[in-house]
């Protein structure tokens, strides 16, 4: 029997006139997104029409596990779209980066506020994007939609770090990580070894120096985040790519890691963090072009994963806390992706 067409249909039907014909999977990749695009409407126009954000920030946030626009019935996914799925006539802008300058107010209620005027406004583009990629077969459009809806969940990650009721427990953050880490990831490769193999290693040293690994929901925490350090391999390639004009080619673990996003495992862990965390982690910079852009996030990608990588006595809420900013940071490098 033949599915019933609905809406999502008629969408697909424009979005994949913007994929390559012989791109296999290619009209379940636009089904898939057509579908993505569709759950994501509701809760972006609450937040470009000003209803409070909290709600359909977390809506947004959930629908992080279909960014990658994969799927068993053969959805290729997004890596294999933006490598060689797209047609060739479409151009793209930068969007800024929203993330950068988070922490630029003193309290934690400016930030939450400043956190929701910049998800109002990608809310904003999403919307708009979105309305010209189903009026018009433009695959420029196309990504523009899905790097907005990137952006847009990468705030939604952050937000409830700025909107949950502060941690009074939360302690302090690890020293910056990115350059220990990138040494580790040499002196690893020198040797013959590889850091992304390292997982159970990493968890013992965890375990060995955070009383934190104790608590309950810890054990999903670290199973969905085991990932991070092959992540760090990619954010490192893409990152000294971009510094040297070029792009790295290695899609998948971006697309992948953005995709296995699911918080609602560990939810317990996420509580309020301090503005002086967030003033660190997302500190201001100057707007910058696509590939400065992408290297910039790479880094601060790299710092949170090579924060968790020699965290001690890190609180649970800490934990949480780099883990949002990693899975952020790696959501905006695959915006600029998008846009490259």
């Amino acid at each position: 029997m033949a599915e019933e067409r609905g809406p999502q249909h008629d969408l697909a039907d424009a979005l994949v006139q913007g994929l390559q014909e012989d791109l296999p999977g290619r009209k379940e990749a636009a089904l898939q997104l057509a579908e993505l695009i569709l759950d994501a409407t509701g809760p972006a126009l609450e937040l470009a029409n000003g209803a409070p954000a909290a709600e359909p920030l977390a809506e947004i946030e959930l629908l992080a596990t279909g960014i990658d626009v994969y799927s068993w019935d053969g959805a290729p996914g997004w890596d294999e779209v933006l490598a060689r799925g797209l047609s060739k006539s479409g151009t793209t802008t930068t969007a800024a980066d929203p993330l950068w300058g988070l922490g630029e107010r003193g309290s934690r209620n400016g930030q939450r506020a400043l956190c929701e005027e910049r998800a109002r406004d990608q809310a904003g583009r999403f919307l708009s994007a979105a309305r010209q990629a189903a009026a018009r077969t433009d695959p420029g459009v196309l990504v523009a939609t899905h790097a907005a809806l990137l952006r847009l969940v990468a705030l939604s990650a952050i937000h409830p770090l700025l909107a949950l009721p502060e941690d009074a427990g939360a302690g302090t953050l690890p020293p910056p990580g990115a350059a220990s880490l990138v040494r580790e990831i040499d002196e690893r490769t020198a040797a013959g070894s590889d850091l992304a193999s390292a997982q159970q290693e990493w968890r013992a040293r965890l375990d060995a120096d955070n009383p934190a690994t104790s608590d309950p929901s810890f054990g999903a925490f670290f199973a969905g985040s085991s990932q991070a350090l092959r992540l760090a391999l990619a954010l490192r390639a893409f990152r000294d790519a971009a510094r040297s004009g070029r792009l790295a080619t290695d899609l998948e673990p971006l697309v992948g890691a953005t995709g296995a996003w699911q918080p609602v495992r560990w939810k317990e862990m996420r509580k309020g963090i301090p503005a002086a965390w967030t003033a660190d982690l997302f500190p201001e910079r100057e707007p910058s072009g696509s590939l400065v852009g992408l290297a910039r996030d790479c880094e601060a990608g790299l710092d949170a994963v090579g924060r968790l990588w020699t965290a001690k006595s890190l609180s649970t809420t800490g934990f949480a806390a780099l883990a949002c900013v990693l899975f952020a940071r790696s959501a905006s490098a695959l915006a600029f992706l998008d846009e490259s």
